[in-house]
């Protein structure tokens, strides 16, 4: 099966070029301001799009799916025929996903949790099964330097992931931690197809799982 990730295209998805295949994800910041009217303008781009299946979770910029506006918010991508995650799961053919838009506090934006118990919660939640994990933000010490050389990653998230050990992690949200690293046990994917400057120029990653 031929997995497409993407990710922080924030309105820009009309340049990027994804391709075809089985299942294309987003691991979230596919808008800028998190209005309704930018999420249908990705909601549409991404029912146009060649693959079987496509898998959305937000990001932090993706406020409407948070706020009172999430009903409205979530019915842009169901009513088009695109699964959306939070805190949730889905099997497709064997393959079990699971997605989740939490990342650790950054500054006043949507689906921030304190580190620690706040944020350790939500990954409580995920199922031990889970082959496929989608987070918005990435573990601690994967694809998650930012420009300054701090680690910008959850270390909670990346206990859980040492325990579970899915077959792929892929996240979002670092710009600069683009790119793939793979262990022993896991697959990590830093999707972002935009950089620090908000350019488009990271193309999409593949993986055949």
């Amino acid at each position: 099966m031929k997995l497409t990730f993407i990710s922080d295209t924030h309105s820009k998805h009309h340049k990027l070029i994804c391709g075809s295949g089985d299942i294309l994800i987003h691991c979230g910041d596919f808008t800028v301001d998190g209005s309704l009217r930018a999420s249908e303008d990705f909601a549409d781009y991404m029912a146009r799009q060649d693959f079987k299946h496509k898998i959305v979770i937000a990001g932090n910029h993706d406020s409407c799916f948070e706020d009172e506006r999430r009903d409205d918010a979530e019915a842009l991508l169901s009513d088009r025929g695109i699964i959306y995650l939070n805190d949730s799961g889905i099997e497709i053919e064997d393959l079990k996903f699971w997605g989740s838009p939490v990342q650790p506090e950054f500054f006043d934006w949507a689906f921030n949790r304190a580190r620690g118990a706040d944020i350790a919660k939500h990954w409580a939640l995920i199922p031990s099964d889970t082959n496929i994990l989608l987070t918005h933000g990435p573990a601690h010490g994967y694809l998650d330097r930012c420009h300054d050389g701090r680690r910008a990653g959850c270390e909670d998230l990346l206990s859980t992931l040492q325990t579970i050990k899915p077959r792929v992690h892929a996240c979002g949200h670092i710009h600069e931690g683009y790119g793939m690293r793979e262990t022993e046990d896991t697959i990590f994917i830093n999707a972002c197809n935009l950089d620090l400057r908000y350019q488009l120029t990271n193309p999409t990653i593949e993986l055949h799982v």
